[in-house]
């Protein structure tokens, strides 16, 4: 009887460990791919926004403590679409949101994309204390590269784009060390009428 009530001791004992080895093993590979666009620079990554979503795949809520956020920039044909009288509405690129990552429509920095006027337009687009804000920066070629850079201050937002720059004041001084990414994003109201694809490359 001894012996039996020994022997499931130790089994129970050794599976316990091995669960204990693989949580501590797991640990800090969760930890890792929760930052991991963050130590993909220079790695162009495909995004893809599936017909009938708003969002793309490769969410990751990680966020950089720099100032400035830089990135290229591409798309395919699938970025030309027609939503009728919604056309104008801006679509999401890449860029932060301030302090907290539901700082979105609060305090956000991030770059538009809209197929509009039979051409890709590129837009600064921010929120400011809650209050939205949008400016063209210039347009795209189907199939060819961009790059664009977000700078934060404690008073503006400075976007860059090619040999364009606007700058969007902070009507309410705001700055904090943490910029939380934000992804690609189709809407405005309306969902993708089709997929979508963006290639984007984080830059050092």
């Amino acid at each position: 009887m001894e012996g039996l009530l020994l022997s499931t001791f130790i089994s129970l004992y050794s599976e316990r460990m091995r669960a204990f080895r693989l949580t501590a093993l797991l640990i800090p590979l969760l930890v890792l791919s929760s930052c991991s666009l963050y130590n993909d620079y220079g790695q162009e990554i495909t995004y893809i926004i599936p017909e009938g979503s708003h969002y793309s795949t490769h969410e990751f809520f990680t966020y950089v403590s720099d100032d400035t956020l830089s990135f290229s920039f591409r798309f395919d044909e699938s970025a030309i679409y027609d939503i009728g009288s919604d056309q104008s509405d801006i679509n999401k690129l890449f860029g932060f949101a301030e302090g907290s990552a539901q700082n979105i429509h609060t305090w956000s920095a991030r770059f538009g994309w809209r197929w509009y006027n039979d051409q890709l337009e590129i837009l600064a687009y921010a929120y400011i204390d809650g209050v939205r804000e949008s400016e063209l920066l210039g347009t795209l070629e189907i199939g060819e590269s961009g790059t664009g850079t977000i700078t934060s201050e404690d008073d503006r937002y400075i976007f860059t784009y090619e040999d364009a720059t606007v700058v969007i004041p902070k009507t309410t001084p705001f700055h904090s060390s943490k910029k939380f990414l934000s992804y690609p994003y189709f809407g405005g109201n309306i969902a993708a009428q089709h997929e979508v694809t963006v290639w984007a490359t984080l830059l050092p």
